[in-house]
């Protein structure tokens, strides 16, 4: 077999020995340097897996409690408001007026949801005196609204009756 004459030469050996074992030791060290950056996220991946357990029970368990004490307090507490008007077909009140009256009466009771039924049902006069008291203006048009029924629940239900004005 033919050996080329610079590899004859000392110096050459030396040389491609020095780099045979140079990327020899460098790919080495590539290796370490991995394997301690796999080691080192491996550590931080369990840390963090075990962080969202303990984090996803105690949430679970919040939902829980949250659950119950809306089962309890949903018992007693007002939800929603609920009107309806006796005369707007005889009036002929078009809905889109029908559903701005509402807006507004929900706005003046907005308080009114979330409290407790009993709260509610002894304030049934100060609930009827803030509706028939006030004047409702919608399209240029002011309605003043007369309470025929009021039943307090989990929804508190009105029934008004309208009255335009001039």
């Amino acid at each position: 077999m033919y050996i080329p004459p610079f590899i004859r030469k000392k110096e050459a050996r030396r040389f491609f020995a020095g780099v045979m074992l140079g990327t020899i030791l460098g790919y080495l060290f590539f290796i370490f340097i991995h394997g301690q950056l796999h080691e080192k996220y491996a550590e931080e991946n369990i840390k963090l897996n075990a962080d969202l357990v303990e984090l996803e029970s105690k949430y679970e368990g919040l939902l829980n409690n949250e659950k119950e004490e809306n089962e309890q307090s949903k018992d007693s507490t007002v939800e929603e408001i609920s009107v309806h008007y006796s005369n707007a077909k005889r009036l002929q009140v078009d809905l889109l007026t029908q559903h701005q009256l509402t807006t507004l009466i929900k706005q003046q009771l907005e308080s009114i949801p979330g409290k407790e039924i009993h709260v509610v049902a002894s304030q049934t006069d100060l609930i009827v005196a803030a509706i028939e008291n006030k004047r409702f203006v919608v399209e240029d048009f002011t309605y003043q609204l007369t309470v025929q029924k009021l039943i307090v629940g989990h929804t508190v239900s009105l029934q008004l009756m309208i009255t335009i004005e001039k």
